[in-house]
């Protein structure tokens, strides 16, 4: 080859490379800098002969023609960058697929059950442990502080508050950041979530055995370890496993496992209600299956593959998905994702197989901690993970959560102390089944509806009936077993939590698990449940003492404001995520600058708000609604025949396919290459 030669080939090399390099440049100012709000799917950016080529590279370097067939992840491959208009399946795919658009709980592969059911339990275990914290409550500073028969003194009002806070504080300053260290350092989503299994185990039964508060106090601290850790990795686990399509309905089971939880844990405490040390060892129960049915789960895939370990991370998939295409296209889309994320960690172009190690190798804690604030996509999802965090403690649920039994105890005033704790602790079971019950409601809305609306809607219904909670207080202090005070309180109380649980309840754990990046997704959940649970702790601490010198009443109120608070804090500063459902969207997402978020909510969806819905609301949906109750019957009208009225509200998300724009952008580059030719 003669040096004129070289340089004409060297030169065609470079012309066929700009297209993709444009491409890529265009993607990854989507991914920082995303003015537009445009979703797209990274594999867009590929040509079928690229992907060929891809996928080839990608099944041959990973070693991976001992466990699948190359033909397989190519369909796969294809299946993800084609989604619906992919038509290469056959009859058993095309209906596992159209399985996915309605799917129901028996027809998920074992594994993915197993993992399920384990994880459901771990939330029981958190819910269970926090009822009994509460029910002990009652008897325990009586035995510990020698207090039966007089009140606490101001020392051993911030003893108790100590006590109870404790567990809170360890949470967030502990057991949330073992997510990150516990699943990085070998032992997985499988071993982190066994080790939080045995501290919680380890401290239930300790709790039984206590002779002090100080004693109580250290079981505390142990609790909260366990409950920290599980709460930042059951989350993150189920969304790992499950299918795009239906991962919100899945991570629902964390918060209502939780409230039933609450309710079994509340059943516990009556039935031991005259020993307190056999409430709180009672957490034992469901700790012990816990662990029996975290050693036959299946690791995460994407733990696996972060790790390099894309061999068992194909064999995972297997287990968790019906059939072996959806296998391979999620194993191909998780690989992508690794792809994407490493640009997100500062490579320009996309990783070199031979050159780039596991992900999970490339940072260390530190490191990871600190791209939540220095890489604008991680920091808009931290802002966006702590907010939605801090409303559920800012709406004011965990005063009964937390508290119910010592706040209704002081709000209903009983007289006689022995039935007093068997009535308390039943009206603190009547709360607990509520929020079990209308928790599980969020199964049905939480794909259609999204997260943002399930959480503002909750928001929005509380701040009332939590006002009018605390005005029912006042209801006649004549007479201290007043039935009717307690029946209108505890009547608010059921709908303020049917309020609660669907959205404010069920969003924050089921939100954070979801929007960080893969390499990111433990320490931002440890940021998240930290935020949390430092504020509950705060809340635990403080409740007595605002409870004493505030009254119930005026305490009420408080929290209803800042649950205002948080409704503005929520609808500025928290993206939506109907659409999302594959976890790589997110990065798009919260690629949005949070400036260009905010005056999108202020300068169109308020107007919008106030001109537009509103009156639809009182003009036409109300009215509709009536009609269609009372006098037309269930079947007499569709239900879009009054929505056509709404006016349309313009997204601030453009979901569209850039594959157009893409092939436009190189068509126009073309053209001015041939004209500068020309020229030439």
């Amino acid at each position: 080859m003669t040096e004129l030669d070289a340089v004409d080939s060297n030169a065609t090399l470079r012309r066929r490379k700009e297209p993709l390099n444009r491409r890529r440049q265009n993607f990854n100012n989507l991914l920082r800098n995303n003015q537009l709000g445009i979703i797209d799917n990274p594999l867009n950016y590929v040509t079928p002969d690229e992907l060929d080529n891809d996928v080839h590279q990608f099944y041959k370097y990973h070693h991976l023609e001992h466990v699948v067939e190359e033909e397989l992840l190519l369909r796969g491959a294809r299946l993800a960058r084609d989604g619906v208009n992919y038509q290469n399946y056959t009859e058993v795919e095309r209906k596992a697929l159209e399985d996915e658009d309605r799917p129901t709980l028996p027809s998920q592969p074992r594994a993915l059950q197993t993992i399920l059911l384990a994880c459901s339990i771990g939330a029981i275990v958190q819910g269970w442990t926090q009822a009994n914290l509460t029910g002990a409550d009652l008897s325990w500073p009586g035995e510990l502080f020698g207090a039966r028969n007089r009140p606490f003194t101001n020392a051993e009002t911030w003893k108790f508050g100590a006590v109870n806070s404790i567990t809170y504080f360890s949470c967030a300053l502990l057991g949330g950041w073992l997510s990150d260290p516990l699943s990085e350092h070998a032992y997985g989503r499988r071993g982190a979530l066994f080790i939080a299994g045995l501290f919680s185990l380890a401290s239930c039964i300790g709790s039984g055995y206590v002779n002090s508060w100080q004693g109580l106090f250290a079981c505390r601290v142990t609790q909260g370890i366990g409950m920290g850790a599980k709460a930042s990795i059951v989350p993150i686990f189920e969304s790992e496993v499950s299918p795009a399509k239906i991962r919100g309905r899945f991570l629902v089971s964390w918060q209502t496992f939780v409230a039933f939880g609450i309710f079994l844990g509340s059943c516990s405490n009556i039935i031991f209600h005259d020993s307190w040390r056999w409430q709180l060892a009672s957490g034992f129960i469901p700790a012990v299956p816990l662990l029996f049915l975290v050693l036959v789960c299946s690791e995460s895939p994407h733990w696996l593959m972060k790790h390099g370990r894309y061999v068992d991370a194909w064999r995972a998939y297997r287990g968790l998905r019906e059939t072996p295409l959806q296998a391979a296209r999620d194993f191909y889309q998780l690989h992508c994702q690794l792809q994407v994320e490493s640009i997100l960690l500062g490579s320009e172009n996309e990783p070199d197989e031979e050159n780039r190690g596991p992900l999970s190798k490339q940072t260390n804690f530190f490191q990871r901690f600190g791209q939540l604030f220095t890489i604008p996509r991680n920091r808009r999802a931290s802002l966006a993970a702590c907010v939605v965090m801090a409303s559920q403690q800012l709406s004011g649920i965990n005063i009964f959560a937390f508290l119910s039994n010592t706040f209704i105890s002081n709000s209903t005033s009983f007289s006689t102390p022995n039935i007093s704790h068997i009535r308390i602790l039943s009206l603190s079971l009547g709360f607990a089944l509520a929020n079990a019950v209308f928790s599980s409601l969020a199964y049905f809305t939480i794909d259609s509806k999204g997260r943002r609306f399930l959480l503002l809607l909750s928001l929005i219904l509380m701040v009332p009936l939590l006002i009018a909670a605390g005005l029912s207080l006042k209801i006649s202090h004549a007479h201290p077993n007043n039935s009717v005070r307690v029946g209108v309180f505890e009547t608010f109380l059921i709908l303020y939590t049917a309020a609660y649980s669907p959205g404010a309840g069920v969003v924050p754990f089921l939100y954070s698990s979801e929007i960080f990046p893969m390499v990111h997704r433990e320490v931002g959940m440890s940021l998240s449940c930290s935020v949390n649970f430092v504020l509950a702790g705060i809340l635990a601490l403080t409740v007595p003492q605002l409870q004493f010198h505030l009254g119930q009443t005026r305490l009420l109120c408080l929290f209803a404001g800042l649950d205002a608070l948080a409704v503005i804090l929520v609808w500025l500063f928290v993206p939506g995520t109907r659409k999302a459902v594959s976890l790589t969207i997110f990065n798009y997402i919260f690629g949005v600058p949070t400036r260009v978020h905010v005056r999108y909510q202020v300068s169109t969806v308020f107007p919008w708000v106030l001109t537009s819905c509103i009156p639809w609301l009182i003009k036409d949906y109300i009215p509709w609604i009536l009609r269609w109750y009372f006098c037309c019957g269930a079947g007499s009208y569709e239900w879009s025949y009054v929505r056509e009225r709404l006016p349309h509200l313009h997204e601030l998300y453009v979901w569209r396919d850039l594959r157009m724009i893409s092939r436009r952008e190189q068509g126009h580059q073309d053209a001015s290459d041939s004209d500068n030719t020309a020229d030439g």
